[in-house]
């Protein structure tokens, strides 16, 4: 499992389960009418994405998100 911890790494993370699924940008944003240019803004980590929109393309490619504590707290500070 990776560590999802920013928006580039989810997007990385989604492109991943994508071509894993043999599945183009256009393919998969057509089973929840998210346009290609949306999905591209997904998988590059796009800041100003909205989080229905990562969810509907989640659900495009069959996926569910986990949450878990992380072992030690963090002190970076999120660039967003």
């Amino acid at each position: 499992m990776i560590p999802v911890t920013s928006p580039e790494t989810l997007g990385k993370v989604l492109r991943h389960y994508r071509k894993n699924r043999g599945l183009t940008q256009v393919e998969a944003g057509g089973k929840f009418n998210l346009p290609q240019k949306t999905v591209s803004r997904v998988e590059t980590g796009a800041v100003a994405t909205r989080l229905d929109t990562v969810f509907k393309y989640m659900a495009a490619l069959g996926l569910e998100m986990h949450l878990e504590l992380r072992d030690k707290p963090s002190n970076e500070k999120a660039p967003w």
